[in-house]
């Protein structure tokens, strides 16, 4: 009977001791997979706020492939068209300074919008000044027009110079 109760004796110290150290490591385990939980949760919170920076750049690059490069006008009506819908035309200046700053702005606009057209001042060498601008369309037209009217004129085919 003695024997029995050290055997038994034995066998529950030997089991105390390997549940404790079983306990142990399972503590340890249970602790890794929080922190793997919450690094898991960081990462998909950083993944998704890459993900939306991702879309607004390729909605930022579709807008700017949109209109780069800037070319020519597909035709005479296309530029007529979008002078018309421009309102540069619509102002008068006082000056050759404000009717050069037109002609820019314009220029800009048209740079903007995927356009590439010219601004020009020239010196009438009388005092006076006159500003156009131009802009040639994909059949190497030139066509040409003051900034503060919608009127354009034909100029020439560039393809001969």
């Amino acid at each position: 009977m003695k024997k029995w109760f050290i055997i038994v004796s034995i066998v529950a110290v030997l089991l105390a001791a390997s549940t404790g150290v079983g306990f142990g490591m399972l503590s340890k385990t249970k602790a890794e997979l929080a922190d793997t939980k919450a690094e898991l949760t960081s990462t998909e919170t950083e993944l998704a706020s890459t993900e939306a920076e991702l879309a607004s750049t390729e909605a930022e690059l579709a807008e700017i492939e949109e209109v780069y490069p800037p070319g020519y006008f597909s035709s005479a009506t296309e530029l007529q068209n979008w002078l018309a819908t421009d309102d540069i035309s619509d102002r008068s200046s006082a000056d050759a300074v404000l009717w050069y700053a037109n002609a820019q702005e314009l220029q800009e606009r048209a740079l903007e919008d995927g356009y590439i057209i010219n601004a020009y001042i020239w010196d009438n060498l009388d005092g006076t000044y006159s500003v156009y601008c131009d802009a040639v369309t994909e059949d190497n037209s030139l066509y040409w027009w003051d900034p503060e009217t919608d009127n354009i004129y034909y100029a020439l085919d560039v393809k001969h110079f």
